[in-house]
């Protein structure tokens, strides 16, 4: 059985976690997305009066938030005379991926789908419909949560001689950018249905001065047809990449990505596609992981996915779906952190 002690030993306790964590996640997101924790953190120690003239802040709301972190948390402390410090712990926790995905994806991108929990439980709204997420930091997110791939694909496509790399659901072009930095060979694509996670891409393959080699195009995953023109031109050989961008699809049933697959076969007939997926967990499966490590995976399954209702699949469905649609499994790894799976197909 799990310690669940952090869970609180008695009900002041357990009420007062859930009152600061509630606090500490809106917090954690906002100083993250408004640049504060990198001006205290680059020009420590510094005033509440500093932060808010360099950044164009509410000097008020910013030294509230200031002080609850100072007093609930180790993160931030104060000198003597007021002014903000990061420890060595919090500089080393705030910008561990870990925190930085949660604060800018679950809290950032996601908070709206627990504010609109209870009209959602009635049926009076309706997400995609009422509210819906913010692209621009599920794209920054994604990233922190799925680069620890990114070594291992690069590699599998410069084994398999790709000229031309397709990243499907690109986001924020961290992967493609990641990709060609890696294999100077490789030219890149980036294709996304979010117009906002297109525009943080372009920023991004600027910045790396990558507009030579990568082009970034908005476009429908599930009509190949529709960017297959755009592509075949490109190279001699192409290959795909989506790291969990697939699934989405799940929500109209699996037959759906079959489909998505088999057009891919249709379109581009020979190529390689490596496809990255969360493994769904079971009940009983997350009763097995402890509770510190089980955390992450359980609200990806359950919150994002759960209440947008976008699907999951586990392993073996996935390798089903891949034979229903006709495409070959050569290989797959499957332990990667946060069970993730890549496998490589063929069309």
């Amino acid at each position: 059985m799990d310690d669940y002690s952090f869970l609180g030993d008695n009900e002041t306790h357990w009420t007062q976690a859930i009152r600061r964590g509630y606090a500490m996640s809106f917090l954690l997101f906002a100083f993250h997305d408004n640049g504060v924790f990198d001006e205290i953190k680059n020009k420590m120690p510094i005033s509440s009066d500093q932060i808010s003239k360099n950044l164009g802040l509410n000097k008020k709301v910013l030294e509230s938030g200031l002080n609850f972190l100072v007093n609930s948390d180790n993160s931030i402390t104060k000198d003597e005379k007021g002014n903000y410090v990061m420890s060595k712990r919090g500089e080393k926790r705030l910008y561990s991926d870990q925190a930085r995905a949660m604060s800018i994806g679950a809290i950032g991108a996601y908070h709206t789908l627990l504010t609109n929990y209870s009209s959602m439980l009635k049926n009076e709204k309706t997400y995609g419909k009422d509210f819906i997420r913010d692209g621009r930091l599920v794209a920054i997110s994604s990233v922190l949560t799925g680069k620890s791939n990114y070594s291992w694909v690069a590699k599998k496509f410069r084994d398999l001689n790709v000229d031309t790399v397709v990243d499907l659901g690109c986001g924020s072009g961290d992967i493609i950018i990641d990709f060609c930095n890696r294999h100077d060979t490789f030219n890149g694509i980036g294709l996304d249905i979010d117009p906002a996670a297109v525009k943080v891409a372009e920023e991004n393959v600027k910045k790396n001065n990558l507009n030579n080699r990568i082009e970034l195009i908005t476009g429908d995953m599930l009509d190949p047809k529709t960017y297959s023109h755009k592509i075949s031109s490109k190279g001699d050989k192409v290959a795909f990449n989506a790291i969990m961008a697939l699934h989405e699809f799940l929500r109209d049933g699996e037959e759906a990505v079959i489909n998505v697959l088999k057009k891919m076969k249709k379109e581009f007939p020979e190529s390689y596609f490596i496809l990255g997926e969360f493994n769904k967990c079971s009940d009983e499966e997350f009763q097995k992981i402890p509770i510190y490590e089980r955390m992450h995976m359980l609200f990806y399954q359950e919150i994002i996915h759960g209440l947008t209702n976008q699907g999951l699949a586990s392993l073996n469905t996935w390798k089903e779906m891949f034979k229903k649609a006709d495409v070959e499994l050569i290989e797959y790894k499957s332990d990667f952190p946060f069970r993730l799976v890549e496998y490589v197909l063929k069309f």
